[in-house]
């Protein structure tokens, strides 16, 4: 019997992979692996194979067999990482995205390992996950935010702290004692310090803690614990519920001419400290440590920064006349949102072409500058978007503009601190851009049409700022997802700044106190509602108009626009509607997402997020 050359082989099994025939292009694969049993290269190019035909467990196997002969491989760990992702092992996966990414720190295994580790919950302890998780919040160039939920999960799989937590959840709502102290947890310090804690039993621990501290636990602490706790009541901004005894305790403290670095740390629990002279001078007097630093840098230095930035930030149109326009510009100077602290600084930068063909293989781009692009975020808030944008794309230029000058004063510094120097920040009403020049190859407007008067005329204002082929990425609320939650709607009533932060406070406790069988309970699992301007974005905003799929159907061929994605919040349903759907392998027809939607009501529960194109 002849034996065939090696390399037509594989030539042939290459072909077979090209024309989706990959169980075929396996049994070639592995043929060749068993003649040449010491080459890691064909291992890889095996599991490849294996998992393109479904056979994951027999990929993992051919990886680690490459692993084998070659410990350093960080292609074939990586492909390990992404299989034991698909058969369920989460842990797994990010331990060898942790080890492929320590081999080839650029070949993108950070931003696998992130994807993985956000989606995780963790039922109980996994030190090593502990110890990754760890190290990940000592860095500042990730998204903490993003793996709060994660983090909090591997905290709360401690028994004890379960317990603790169940407890204080069992008193905030009426029924039973106080809770123990909060754990010193270094983990659980980092979460407090870096992140909005999205998890109602948590914050009803933080709140039972703070009560104790305030009433009952002077010189029990060290003032490094009292700051993190401070510095997560005021990333909340002091959204948590307060008792009337704690009132009167506070404001004894307010009434002392001096105060010591203690007693300033518990007004931080309470108070926005650049109301509290005294409370200032104690912490610029007596804090040393990193910890009660932060919270004087937080309270009073990042303010005072953004306060000339916002005043000389250039206003790129008129600001209009009317009426919900104003509103919700005083709404966001009252409660910029949303506060963040950091943004994945990690991102491999790629040309936009090289982007746009990853997502959209089948499209053109003929209209738009790819080499040098300019991209357009409107209504950009505190930035985190724009600014996280501004590091995707090379070469590109982006306009940021927004309504609310506090807002963008947040922005401004956040962008000079994290040096991002091809972004520019101006005020501009959207209805009102007509009167600018400038065309753009993309658009960002995410969370902003539903909060307009005519949702449909500011949209017709950015399409007339695009490009021909240009590309427009927009997010809107659903009615279906917010339906669940819509009974708890209200506009604020009050109209002075203090008073509107009680009334959100208030309405925020009586949703703490719902069934927990409640459909409208479901708003404990948003991350907004665990801060004021969170809340009262989510809940009580201005002016919200919803959407459903065939609403957006319609309006993009209103615009002479074309649907080419959509964005979903977990791969499985994006997976879901493929195997519903075969014939539309873009996953782009509004009847069908409407059909799905309805059948699964959560699946939208932040927004719709989608791409468009002229």
């Amino acid at each position: 019997m002849t034996v065939t050359d090696p390399m037509i082989r594989l030539r042939e099994a290459s072909a077979l992979m090209r024309q989706g025939r990959a169980g075929e292009a396996a049994e070639i694969f592995a043929e060749i692996a068993r003649a040449n049993p010491r080459q890691p290269e064909l291992q890889n190019n095996l599991g490849v194979a294996l998992k393109a035909a479904g056979r994951l467990k027999e990929a993992a196997q051919a990886y680690r067999r490459a692993l084998k002969l070659a410990p350093d491989y960080a292609v074939a760990e990586g492909n390990l990482a992404r299989v034991l992702g698909a058969l369920g092992d989460g842990s797994g996966a990010v331990r060898h995205f942790e080890s492929a990414h320590g081999r080839a720190p650029d070949a993108g295994y950070l931003a696998d390992m992130l994807d993985v580790l956000a989606g995780l919950r963790f039922q109980s302890p996994d030190a090593k996950m502990k110890a990754v998780m760890s190290g990940l919040f000592a860095r500042r160039d990730i998204d903490l935010q993003r793996l709060a939920p994660a983090a909090l999960s591997l905290v709360i799989a401690n028994r004890t702290y379960a317990r603790g937590a169940d407890m204080a959840w069992r008193w905030l709502r009426g029924g039973g004692e106080s809770p123990p102290p909060l754990p010193d947890d270094p983990l659980l310090g980092q979460l407090l310090v870096w992140t909005t804690l999205p998890d109602p039993r948590l914050e009803a621990w933080m709140t039972a803690e703070r009560r104790r501290l305030l009433l009952e636990g002077r010189g029990s602490v060290k003032a490094e614990k009292l700051a993190a706790l401070a510095l997560q009541a005021m990333t909340a901004e002091h959204a948590w519920m307060e008792a009337a005894d704690e009132t009167s305790a506070v404001d004894a403290l307010l009434s002392q001419d001096a105060l010591s670095l203690e007693e300033a740390l518990l007004i931080a629990f309470y108070r926005d400290l650049a109301n509290v002279p005294a409370a200032i001078k104690a912490l610029r007097d007596s804090a040393k440590d990193g910890m009660t630093m932060l919270v004087l840098e937080r309270a009073i230095t990042e303010p005072d920064a953004e306060k000339p930035l916002a005043a000389t930030l250039p206003a790129l149109t008129p600001m209009g006349e009317d009426t919900i326009s104003e509103r919700v510009r005083d709404q966001y100077e009252t409660h910029p949102y949303p506060r963040w602290r950091t943004v994945d600084g990690h991102i491999r930068r790629k040309p936009l072409d090289v982007h746009l063909r990853e997502r959209f293989p089948a499209m053109r781009f003929d209209g738009i500058d790819t080499i040098r692009p300019r991209l357009l975020v409107a209504g950009c808030g505190t930035g985190r978007h724009a600014i996280q944008t501004s590091a995707r794309y090379e070469g590109v230029e982006v306009t940021a503009i927004d309504l609310s000058r506090r807002s963008l004063g947040y922005a401004a510094r956040m962008a000079e601190e994290l040096e991002r120097t091809n972004i520019r920040f101006a005020q501009a009403d959207i209805l009102r851009l007509d009167v600018i020049e400038e065309r753009f190859d993309v658009i960002e407007c995410s969370g902003v049409l539903h909060h307009m008067a005519d949702p449909m005329a500011g949209w017709k204002a950015l399409r007339g700022l695009l490009k021909p082929d240009g590309l427009m990425r927009v997010a809107l609320y659903s009615d279906i997802a917010r339906a669940r939650f819509a009974g708890l709607q209200a506009e604020i009533e009050a109209e002075d700044e203090t008073e509107i932060s009680a009334e959100i406070r208030r309405r925020r406790n009586d949703i703490l106190k719902l069934g927990e069988d409640d459909p409208a309970a479901i708003v404990w699992q948003t991350g907004d509602f665990y801060s004021l301007s969170g809340c009262r974005d989510l809940l009580f905003h201005r002016r919200e108009v919803r959407y459903a799929w065939p609403e957006i159907g319609a309006a993009v061929a209103e615009l002479d626009l074309k649907m080419v994605g959509v964005e979903t919040p977990t791969a499985a349903l994006k997976a879901l509607y493929r195997k519903r759907f075969p014939n539309d392998p873009a996953a782009t027809n509004p009847a069908n997402w409407d059909m799905l939607e309805r059948e699964r009501p959560d699946s939208f529960l932040a927004m719709y997020q989608f791409w468009c194109q002229a």
